[in-house]
């Protein structure tokens, strides 16, 4: 899983890196690009021809209902003929969305990872956080490189199997805290400085599907099964608004997928 990740991550700092002076360019680049792919799945893996006769059956009806709006028996009949055929639309749509939506899953991952957390700000307190798949280590501590301070010792919710510092940078830069078990060490980058357009990786995990979630860094050991730090939301924008890339992403994606249908022959 790592080296899928790790590949995949690799692509995705390619498509950002011409936009480090403009991170919403990345964004806007890379939602445009979802966009065309998800139309071309869908066209790929849909029953074009019948999704094509299900909207044209649909229109007819819609027509109908206009055409004999006086005639009541008429227009309850097209309105469940409109219902039905939407049904058989919908289920025409199940099969391409099956492939569709893991493509848009591990992209909206990639994002997160550029325009979710930003980075710790110098001089400010952020929270790092351990938690373990088996019993909370009695002697479990945390250490950090000159320029990070450890301000707090471990608080334990052993019910939660979790222990939380509170560490404070003093300036830029990209360090390794270091979480020391009896038994072993682990490490955590915490990022600290200007919110550009760079990787931010807020957990690093242990556990096949949380390393899919959480791909910028190497997975844990089983021991433990997380290192968090606690960044604050990015403030993303775009034309001078502030827009959660979420939003930013669907909005770009269907829009450049609807307008490029007719180009690509798409019935969707």
């Amino acid at each position: 899983m790592w080296y899928f990740n790790l590949a995949l991550t690799r692509f995705f700092d390619a498509l950002a890196w011409p936009f480090q002076r403009w991170p919403a360019g990345g964004l806007l680049l890379i939602s445009a690009l979802t966009g065309v792919a998800m139309l071309l799945v869908f066209k790929a893996t849909s029953n074009q021809r019948a999704i094509r006769r299900t909207r044209d059956l649909i229109r007819a009806h819609l027509l109908a209902m206009r055409l004999f709006r006086d005639d009541a028996r008429v227009v309850v009949e097209s309105q469940k003929k409109v219902l039905r055929t939407n049904l058989t639309y919908l289920r025409y749509a199940v099969v391409p969305i099956v492939f569709i939506l893991p493509i848009v899953v591990l992209i909206m991952v990639q994002l997160n990872l550029r325009y979710g957390p930003a980075p710790a700000r110098p001089g400010e307190a952020v929270v790092v956080k351990a938690i373990f798949n088996g019993a909370l280590d009695d002697d479990v501590t945390l250490a950090a490189p000159p320029g990070v301070v450890v301000e707090t010792p471990a608080l334990r919710v052993p019910y939660e199997r979790e222990a939380d510092w509170r560490v404070r940078p003093a300036k830029p830069g990209t360090y390794e805290l270091s979480l020391k078990t009896k038994d072993a060490a682990y490490g955590k980058e915490l990022v600290v400085g200007a919110a550009g357009v760079g990787r931010v990786s807020a957990r690093r995990v242990s556990g096949l599907w949380s390393q899919l979630m959480n791909p910028g860094e190497r997975p844990l050991s089983s021991d433990v099964k997380a290192i968090e730090v606690k960044y604050p939301d990015r403030q993303n924008k775009l034309f001078g608004l502030g827009v959660h890339w979420v939003i930013t992403f669907f909005v770009v994606s269907l829009v450049a997928a609807f307008a490029l249908k007719g180009a690509l022959k798409t019935e969707v």
